[in-house]
């Protein structure tokens, strides 16, 4: 495969991983929290997810994590989304939210539902 077939193979995967429910769910989160955005300094610019990076970014049967590069005026930094469902026949559902920046991580969502003790911490 060509540099161009693995161009469009990567794109594709982004595309999947935007499509995810809780991936846009989590955005909006964000967008909606007043002091993350505060945080950040809108407007915040969403970059892609490092694909090749397995521990901070996987989707299993019941778990999924995703790390998402997030930029804004004041600062920039990773968006954690931690999600679960039940099964593999069920929708994920966004379970926790963190903001890494620089000046500190800031948990600004949270269910209760993410187990810590099933994930390695950053």
């Amino acid at each position: 495969m060509g540099s161009t077939g693995l161009y469009l193979a990567q794109k594709s995967v982004q595309w999947k991983v935007r499509a995810l429910p809780h991936y846009n769910e989590s955005l909006k989160i964000v967008m909606e929290h007043p002091k993350a955005l505060e945080a950040i300094g809108a407007p915040i610019s969403i970059g892609s997810v490092e694909l090749s990076d397995r521990l901070h970014n996987y989707v299993d049967k019941t778990t999924s994590r995703l790390r998402i590069p997030v930029t804004g005026v004041v600062d920039c930094g990773f968006m954690d989304v931690l999600a679960v469902r039940e099964n593999d026949k069920t929708a994920f559902e966004t379970a926790k939210v963190r903001l890494f920046l620089n000046d500190g991580v800031y948990t600004i969502y949270d269910t209760g539902r993410w187990s810590e003790t099933e994930t390695t911490e950053e």
